[in-house]
């Protein structure tokens, strides 16, 4: 099963960093990794990246390492805030077939209750059984991420991946608690929570072919 890795950066340089950053990965050729950048914070950055194991993300690392990333780091004054191996729960695109096709992500998730995780994670992945199959339709990505280290171990998070900017604000304005289908997982998602956060983001860098990386 494929293991991901997410990194959260503050850097006064971001537009610059993004763009150093992507332009390191494209002269290494790699499409496993997704840059996004904050709409309201504008010094925030995350980076998604996926590998087939460990030994396979310890390969990547040192490729980048050798081909200049710290320096990337030390010249945009980069504050790594949070990072984590994260693994997909439950998806409505399990054969992919809206990678690299969306141009927004809207991230909702925290810390869970302890002892708590499975229900969230039964809650979670019942959302996305209703609600996936018409999202998909919409060219709309669901998926339930949940740590595997971290600071924040015990934490999940919703990825929404979206087509367009007026397809976000549509999805940001909707109120779950009003879908019948939906509002009793909804509810015991929330209360099963210590804390919740939510944030939307601007697809710097976009997925290619998982397999070619």
């Amino acid at each position: 099963m494929p293991i991901g890795l997410y990194r959260a950066i503050e850097t006064h340089k971001a537009r610059d960093f993004i763009d150093a950053v992507n332009a390191l990965n494209d002269k290494l050729g790699k499409t496993n990794v997704q840059i996004l950048h904050a709409l309201s914070i504008p010094s925030r950055v995350l980076v998604f990246s996926v590998f087939d194991s460990l030994a396979d993300f310890e390969s990547h690392s040192e490729e980048l390492f050798s081909a200049g990333l710290p320096e990337i780091a030390r010249n945009h004054d980069i504050k790594l805030t949070d990072q984590a191996f994260i693994t997909s729960e439950a998806s409505n695109d399990p054969e992919r077939t809206l990678l690299g096709k969306h141009s927004y992500v809207v991230l909702t998730g925290g810390v869970v209750k302890i002892g708590k995780m499975a229900d969230v994670i039964a809650c979670g992945s019942r959302v996305i059984e209703k609600t996936g199959p018409e999202r998909l339709s919409q060219g709309i990505g669901s998926q339930l991420l949940r740590a595997l280290s971290g600071n924040n171990w015990n934490s999940v998070a919703l990825r929404v991946a979206l087509p367009s900017i007026e397809a976000t604000e549509e999805f940001m304005m909707s109120k779950p608690m009003e879908r019948t289908d939906i509002a009793d997982d909804v509810k015991e998602w929330m209360s099963n929570m210590t804390s919740i956060r939510r944030g939307v983001f601007k697809v710097k860098r976009k997925f290619g072919s998982l397999s070619e990386s």
